[in-house]
């Protein structure tokens, strides 16, 4: 399994915009026809002037390629370049080096009350 991070740099005052696209036009679902798809999350920054960030599992980097070349995806970003800024969207794949899952429920961590 690998992860791929795109950071999306959105015009200022588009962000709900943005957010509104990804849920009508069904981004993950549509990412599942090319084939490999897992999961994937839209994070919206606390802080103002930073990026979004898409993040979704693949099984594998071929996974994640196939849905770059896809003719969906091209579509869909010919609908999400207005909501976009000068910079271009930036991406990565990873793969998992260490991981720790959030503590029981019920349970506080160290510091957090």
């Amino acid at each position: 399994m690998v992860t791929s991070v795109l950071r999306l740099h959105v015009r200022p005052g588009r962000e709900e915009a943005l957010i509104r696209f990804y849920v009508e036009h069904e981004i993950f679902e549509r990412s599942r026809e090319s084939g490999g798809f897992r999961a994937g999350r839209l994070l919206e920054p606390v802080e103002p002037e930073t990026a979004f960030l898409v993040i979704a599992e693949w099984d594998d980097a071929d996974a994640y390629r196939r849905w770059l070349a896809s003719p969906v995806r091209a579509e869909l970003g010919v609908g999400l370049e207005p909501l976009l800024g000068s910079e271009p969207p930036e991406g990565a794949i990873y793969r998992e080096a260490v991981s720790s899952a959030a503590a029981p429920s019920g349970k506080s961590r160290e510091g957090e009350r």
